[in-house]
């Protein structure tokens, strides 16, 4: 080919053909979209350089003063309101037909702002894998650093770790700006003892550390909050509030819609951006300009909506929405993993006086018991099927069938080889006779999808999670579910909590002894949303079907990045948040030092 073909094939690729720069109304240095867990991680880091601006743009408000923000046992009441985004999903074929429900937090501070401040990691294995993904240099020993620089831990009292709080001081941080601690109200009880004897009795050991790089056992784990003050210690709390005096750092209200790219400006065939196009609180657009990078931090389910609206993602999506297609990234809002979940509750009373909480993870091994080696077996198998499902779902030209397998099969390894826990089980104690198990699948095979409803409504995706879609999701959350029920009826838990059974939930009737049919039929019926979504801007090989590359670049752009729950390639054993700013910490860094 031509030398001058080769420079228009690249000109084109770059958008020069046709410009889409607009007048700015103002410019920083760096944008970031989304003032939540990550955007404001990166945000303080970037601007503590007083020679740079940072600007995020958020569609939420400051909470600080929302008393259900700040009370440490106010977990639920932000949900469906103002300051959540209370999206819904389309109805779930596989679990019963029904639409989900997902939380996410419309606020400084994010999805911070309203979750149950639970800070726990994940395993070891979970982190390493990312490197197989194709991300060099991302693994636990890479991240554990930003675990630990991110924390300011505060080490329990003597009542809270009579009460069962337990920690090992070389796995945490003490200088960070997040507050990790116990809510001051964790008091000695007389249930503490019977808790670590019941799990004990079913074979499940204590963990004295759950942040450790092991989580397998139970333990209490501590919240994002600080102990002294009894407060809630969100990322606006925690990252932003402490540096809001900073002139080079501003929020500025209003929703982004797309990325601009810059006429002229490309850089060895990548697309650059030029700043964002946002929509004002009245309905106005109006255009920052980015002189360095755009770092897109909205979250699972809105960044992906981000970069389709600039024109990045599957060019058959984005046909049918009417955006040119700039990058043909089909990855872009696929490979959506959710985590399903199920409350049982349970008659009874310990006589507690205050609230806690215990976590238990379980492995494949703990759950399936004498069949670990059949299931095994069965669930790898099956991996072809369900990966060809979620392609034929999200269309042939969606995801890559056989990246797709490869990234099962690794999932696969680390249940059955290496592993990694399988569920959690939160058990809750309150007083009264509230006794509860709240229970989940760690790692779904199912994997969905977000997109776009529209190209001028980005506040209305079209999410599909596939709830079920794949059965052993189902099995594993069948298994949990029985062993939550051992849990109560078991001695000496039953006998000191007055335990007489479950309440379920709906109509649904579920024997003492029940099928396996017979709980797969009250799953599918009743279990709900994790509201952990990860996956949709993946962090791995482009082959894989990935969209961004290890310093967290958008394929194909000079200057975007994403740094967030969207970048996280599959599931982790963790709750999300503790995870979300060791990543972001070490985001910073990777910025700061690519950033030309």
């Amino acid at each position: 080919m031509a030398p001058r073909s080769v420079a228009l094939l690249l000109a084109l690729a770059c958008g020069l053909g046709k410009s889409t720069a607009t007048v700015e109304s103002e410019s920083f240095d760096y944008i970031i979209v989304g003032a939540g867990t990550s955007g404001l991680v990166v945000a303080n880091r970037l601007s503590e350089d007083p020679s740079v601006t940072v600007a995020v743009i958020e569609p939420g408000t400051d909470q600080r003063d929302n008393i259900n923000v700040t009370a440490t046992e106010a977990f639920g009441l932000s949900f469906n309101t103002p300051m959540d985004w209370a999206y819904s999903t389309v109805k779930q074929r596989d679990a019963g037909d029904r639409a989900f429900g997902l939380h996410a937090g419309k606020a400084w501070g994010g999805t911070s702002t309203i979750n149950g401040m639970t800070y726990i990691r994940g395993n070891v294995a979970e982190f390493d894998a990312w490197e197989q993904l194709g991300n060099p240099g991302w693994n636990w020993e890479s991240i554990f650093s930003y675990f630990k620089k991110s924390e300011k831990y505060t080490i329990p009292t003597d009542s809270q770790l009579a009460a069962g709080a337990t920690y090992e001081s070389q796995y945490h941080g003490f200088d960070g700006p997040l507050h990790v601690g116990y809510v001051p109200s964790l008091e000695n009880g007389s249930f503490a003892p019977a808790v670590k004897d019941t799990w004990e009795g079913l074979s499940v050991s204590h963990n004295l550390d759950l942040n450790s790089g092991s989580v397998r056992g139970f333990g209490m784990g501590p919240q994002t909050l600080d102990s002294n003050l009894n407060v809630r210690w969100d990322a606006a709390r925690a990252y932003y509030q402490p540096v809001e005096h900073r002139p080079n750092l501003r929020i500025i209200k209003g929703t982004v819609k797309r990325i601009t790219w810059a006429s002229g400006g490309c850089k060895k065939g990548h697309l650059v951006a030029n700043g964002v196009e946002m929509l004002t609180d009245a309905g106005k657009s109006r255009t920052l300009g980015a002189k360095k990078e755009v770092v897109v931090s909205a979250g699972a389910l809105r960044t992906p909506l981000v970069l389709e609206a600039s024109g990045i993602g599957n060019p058959r999506i984005l046909k049918s929405l009417g955006i040119e297609t700039r990058i043909n990234l089909p990855g872009v809002g696929e490979h959506l993993v959710e985590q399903p979940a199920h409350f049982l509750m349970f008659s009874g009373d310990l006589g507690s006086s205050s609230a806690s909480a215990y976590h238990t993870y379980l492995t494949a091994a703990d759950l399936f018991g004498a069949n670990l080696a059949a299931i095994e077996a069965a669930t790898r198998a099956d991996i072809p099927k369900w990966a060809r499902a979620a392609a034929d779902a999200s269309g042939a030209d969606s995801l890559n069938v056989r990246g797709l397998e490869k990234l099962l099969h690794i999932q696969h390894d680390l249940l059955f080889k290496h592993n990694v826990t399988a569920a959690e089980v939160l058990t809750a104690i309150a007083p009264g006779s509230v006794l509860a198990s709240n229970y989940w699948t760690l790692f779904p095979f199912s994997r969905g999808s977000v997109h776009l409803g529209s190209r001028d409504n980005i506040d209305e995706p079209v999410i599909d999670p596939r709830i079920f879609l794949s059965d052993f999701d189902l099995s594993t959350l069948t298994a949990a579910g029985r062993f939550a029920t051992r849990f109560w009826l078991s001695e000496p838990m039953k006998t000191q909590g007055s335990v007489t059974g479950p309440v379920l939930s709906g109509d649904v009737d579920l024997p003492r002894n029940a099928t396996d049919a017979q709980w797969h039929v009250y799953l599918r019926d009743t279990a709900v949303a994790n509201s952990h979504p990860t996956g949709t801007a993946s962090m791995m090989s482009r082959e894989l079907g990935g969209v961004i590359d290890p310093e967290l670049r958008v394929y194909g752009t000079a200057n975007v990045r994403v740094v967030d729950a969207s970048a996280v390639p599959m599931q982790l054993s963790g709750h999300l948040t503790a995870a979300l700013y060791g990543l972001a910490e070490r985001a910073a860094d990777i910025i700061k030092r690519t950033t030309h």
